[in-house]
């Protein structure tokens, strides 16, 4: 996709890990819009991969609309754009859809959403749970997102460290999450992307096991958007990838 002479290039790997039966997780590109989204879907059966594939395409299908003109601009926050009200309206549109499944054995089915639409030169973020989006800037790691788990919620009172938390039999219990409650707390941001800009999302199942240091180290010495995705993935497996791992990648080539 090219963005006012910025261009992008987009990649993705998913892979069930070294334990899982099946893969929950989710990930939609959609280069033409600009769109990346990952998902890692809870529940028993197909049930999480169900959740999250209705995740990621509830929120690209609104995007799509939206950019098309199809779509009827809502404004529910007058502090953010269009886009993010659009997605954000999307992004609960799912968690309502999750929610609504009658089968029984979906019965408490749930999913993380990590989303970003990037157009003429802003990228909206929308996000809940414990995937994360990451951007390389200048050499500088900055995780974009805050992770809604119980851990991250100790660390960030300074009941548990970082490493204590890497190692804590509590790292699942996520405090949002889409499928829980029929309104939704999101994080919606929005930023300006700029050249040179790496923008990575992944699912919990890559950074529980490969380090923000190994994860910088890629980013900085690898400019090919699938291969950044696989090597991470690849990191992942060799450590042993007791989770499904998902990674996305965007990069941003421009003046």
């Amino acid at each position: 996709m090219n963005c006012a002479k910025y261009k992008l290039e987009f990649a993705s790997v998913t892979d069930k890990g070294k334990v899982r039966a099946n893969n929950e997780d989710s990930v939609l590109l959609d280069p033409e819009i600009g769109f990346t989204a990952v998902a890692d879907g809870m529940g028993g059966h197909n049930s999480g991969e169900l959740a999250s594939t209705i995740a990621v395409n509830t929120i690209r299908d609104a995007a799509r609309k939206m950019i098309s003109g199809a779509a009827e601009t809502v404004q529910i926050d007058a502090d953010l754009s269009k886009e993010a009200n659009q997605l954000s309206l999307a992004a609960s549109e799912a968690n309502l859809k999750i929610l609504s499944d009658k089968n029984p054995q979906n019965k408490g089915m749930g999913t993380t959403l990590s989303a970003i639409l990037i157009k003429d030169r802003r990228a909206v973020l929308v996000h809940v749970g414990d995937s994360r989006i990451y951007l390389l800037r200048h050499n500088v790691l900055t995780q974009l997102t805050a992770d809604h788990s119980l851990v991250a919620e100790h660390v960030r009172n300074g009941i548990l460290t970082e490493e204590e938390a890497r190692k804590s039999s509590l790292q699942n219990i996520l405090t949002r999450a889409m499928g829980i409650s029929p309104t939704i707390l999101l994080d919606v941001e929005e930023l300006e992307i700029k050249p040179g800009d790496k923008i990575l999302l992944c699912t919990d199942g890559l950074n529980k096991v490969v380090t923000d240091a190994e994860i910088i180290k890629v980013l900085i010495e690898t400019d090919s958007a699938a291969i950044i995705c696989k090597t991470l993935t690849d990191a992942a497996l060799l450590a042993g990838a007791p989770d499904n791992v998902t990674v996305a990648a965007i990069l941003v080539h421009g003046e």
